[in-house]
């Protein structure tokens, strides 16, 4: 909300996990004796110094385990620093976790997980031995379990081979080392090729045969390529091309083509308004193109190629649906339902204290697995050279160096975000929001330094593997002194258009031009939409009580007559998006 003060602490219900340094309350019921358990420990990402575990446990067992504490040894020097969906505690080396109130009971044959993330100066070496209530849950491997496995051979089904994938990679410059042409045919979403900082500039792999082409794959880093061909050789000497452009938008390009070769080459010619050069993350070709992602069609692909199928089912539902109703904070949120006797689908949460240390995650899935609604996350991001979100800060979009504080910034929201999707959640992202009002830091420099910014934070989640969040681009439809999209990222970057909305009859024309065909919304208004009188837009979050009598209307019985309208979407009227 433009021009207000925020509350710094109040988006959130109960408390987060506490990591206590020693003791346990003694669980309540017992395994029975000799009953198997399995586990699985899977470390999801890894940063210098730290990463991110998800372990699940399987009840092997003919009778369900009600309550349940899982422990193990780290066999290096790991920390535990906060997790999710247990409780987690640690003295020297041995750790145990606990159960929440949701997960208590572990029904025979199912499983239930959790999370957590650690620290380390030396190796992240595995966990090979677990008890769950004191029972030990398998051999000297995590996944091993106590019974004899029955070892059976399936034949997989046919999947879309990537032909480069660790084929001979060349280029015609290297930034660095670090950044050699390898690296865009790795399979590692992490790492890249970077180019000289001139153009053209061109990567090519060597497939070792000749083989016909339907797809190649560019999955770019920020500093991307305007306008490029892809070209193919059987010789690598005389070239087809595949594909040509001058208008690329970046992200992830799945680019259809018909011919075959032996090489491939991508040619750059125009950088997208960059000092940098050419970098992409990776090249892919196909022989026939991979399937598409899970979950439904609709009509509109998710920006994230790879997002999982709540993502696409969120998407989805959005797009057909109007009238969803949201908002900000949940005890706003139980206002409503006090007043109206329904509460709002969607509640609007915040990470504007988690780099100041207040991560409240566990706090966001407590409220997803307890109320089953839609979660939507806008960032009220500090300057990472201090200050608040509306303060001066001569911010850098700073796409080389991880350790500066912006990239921390980056990295620690990416993490939360992963925790979602970990927990089954899918996510409204709205980062970098307001965009073309000139009030938040990361607007002051204006379009080109806001998208570079945007596409910054879009690449690192994806390098994270983060596939649960659709992502919100958010400005003003009208009242300002640049149009909304001018500071639109890209259709490779976005999948909502959404507005802050004063009631402007056009804002809804004019937030649907922005952008291919994209679902709008409003993410901030001062009042709930009458479907009797307003467009269809997709959903609408109310802004924070305290500011309700600020607006000059009388909200509570706005509230009111809009729960009262059918169209009106509240909660216990979605679909089970656990299910998805």
């Amino acid at each position: 909300m433009t021009h207000r003060a925020r509350r710094t602490a109040a988006l959130l219900v109960g408390a987060v996990t506490t990591l206590l340094a020693a003791g346990l309350a003694a669980v309540p019921a017992t395994l029975a004796t000799g009953a198997p358990c399995e586990v699985r420990y899977r470390v999801t990402t890894e940063w210098g110094g730290g990463s991110t575990t998800e372990v699940t446990v399987t009840n092997n067992g003919s009778t369900a385990v009600d309550g349940w504490a899982l422990g193990w040894s780290f066999p290096a020097d790991q920390r535990v620093t906060d997790a999710w969906n247990a409780t987690l505690t640690q003295a020297g080396a041995a750790v145990t976790a606990v159960n929440v109130a949701y997960n208590r009971t572990i029904p025979a044959g199912g499983s239930t997980s959790f999370g957590f993330n650690a620290t380390h100066s030396g190796g992240n070496t595995t966990p090979t031995a677990f008890t769950l209530n004191g029972t030990p849950c398998g051999g000297t491997s995590p996944t091993t379990t106590t019974t004899s496995p029955t070892t059976t051979t399936t034949t997989p089904p046919p999947v879309a081979e990537n032909l480069a994938l660790g084929k001979p990679a060349t280029a015609s410059s290297a930034e660095s080392t670090a950044l050699a042409a390898a690296q865009a045919v790795d399979g590692d979403p992490g790492t890249r090729w970077g180019s000289a900082y001139s153009d053209p500039q061109w990567l090519q792999v060597d497939l070792g045969a000749v083989h016909p082409i339907a797809q190649v794959t560019l999955r770019w880093e920020a500093a991307y390529a305007r306008a490029f061909t892809v070209q193919a050789s059987a010789d690598g000497t005389t070239w087809t091309t595949l594909h040509s452009t001058t208008t690329g938008a970046g992200g992830t390009q799945e680019l259809g083509v018909t011919g075959s070769g032996r090489y491939v080459r991508v040619t750059g010619t125009t950088r997208y308004n960059t000092a940098w050069g050419y970098s992409l993350y990776e090249l892919e070709v196909y022989r026939t193109p991979p399937p598409p992602g899970p979950g439904p069609s609709c009509g509109q692909a998710p920006a994230d190629a790879g997002a999982n199928s709540k993502a696409r089912n969120l998407l989805c539902y959005l797009r057909t649906h109007s009238y969803i109703s949201g908002q900000t904070d949940v005890p706003d949120a139980e206002r409503v339902q006090s007043m109206t006797g329904r509460y709002p689908a969607i509640v609007a949460f915040d990470f504007m204290e988690y780099t100041r240390g207040s991560v409240q995650t566990q706090s966001v899935i407590d409220w997803f697995r307890a109320r089953k609604g839609i979660v939507t996350f806008q960032w009220h991001w500090y300057c990472p050279r201090g200050g608040n979100y509306a303060a001066p800060c001569d911010f850098v979009p700073d796409l080389t160096n991880p350790s500066s504080k912006l990239r921390q910034d980056v990295e620690l929201v990416v993490r939360e975000l992963k925790k979602l999707g970990d927990a089954g959640i899918p996510v409204l992202f709205r980062p970098l929001h307001e965009s073309n009002n000139n009030y938040m830091w990361w607007t002051k420099k204006g379009p080109d330094a806001y998208k570079q910014l945007w596409r910054l934070v879009f690449d690192r989640a994806q390098a994270a593997g983060v596939d649960n969040v659709l992502w919100v681009f958010n400005g003003m439809a009208s009242g300002q002194s640049t149009p909304l999209s001018t500071w639109y990222p890209g259709d490779a970057y976005a999948d909502l258009v959404t507005s802050d909305y004063f009631q402007s009859s056009s804002d809804f024309t004019t937030a649907k031009a922005v952008g291919n065909g994209k679902t709008v919304a409003v993410a901030e208004t001062f009042s709930p939409l009458d479907p009797s009188s307003e467009p269809p837009w997709s959903y609408s979050v109310v802004w924070a009580s305290r500011d309700w009598a600020a607006s000059g209307k009388d909200v509570p019985a706005l509230w009111r007559r809009a729960m009262a309208d059918p169209r009106t979407i509240s909660i216990d009227q979605l679909p089970d998006i656990t299910a998805w």
